[in-house]
């Protein structure tokens, strides 16, 4: 039985892995699972700040606490994993970051002018 087990969680791609809680995670994998809800946390509020009508420092602010917030909160609460395991939160998190902004500046500047400017 602890070989079915072991067969089944090998079978899980990092998708499947990302809404099951108390997984194994590989360092690369988890770094790919963050990236990803870094990504999708990116373009939503970069999405809802450009309908909004938010600009400036304010919005740079709030995008950057928060994704570093979000993202803790994901592997941490939801995930149970310790990112000490993995080298620390900045190594977790990585390079996701500077994606991350760039999604967010596009997609808020991007709506915002579509919107709001002319």
């Amino acid at each position: 039985m602890g070989a079915s087990s072991q067969e089944t969680e090998r079978r899980l791609t990092v998708w499947q892995k990302a809404f099951m809680r108390d997984q194994e995670w590989r360092k690369d994998e988890l770094r790919d699972a963050v990236f990803w809800v870094i990504s999708a946390f990116s373009l939503v509020l970069g999405l809802l700040f450009g309908v909004v009508g938010i600009s400036g420092l304010p919005g740079f602010v709030v995008f950057f606490s928060g994704v570093v917030v979000v993202p803790s909160i994901y592997y941490a609460s939801f995930l149970g994993v310790d990112d000490q395991d993995y080298g620390g939160k900045m190594e977790v998190l990585g390079d996701s970051v500077g994606a991350g902004a760039a999604v967010f500046v596009l997609a808020w500047t991007g709506i915002y002018t579509m919107l709001h400017g002319l």
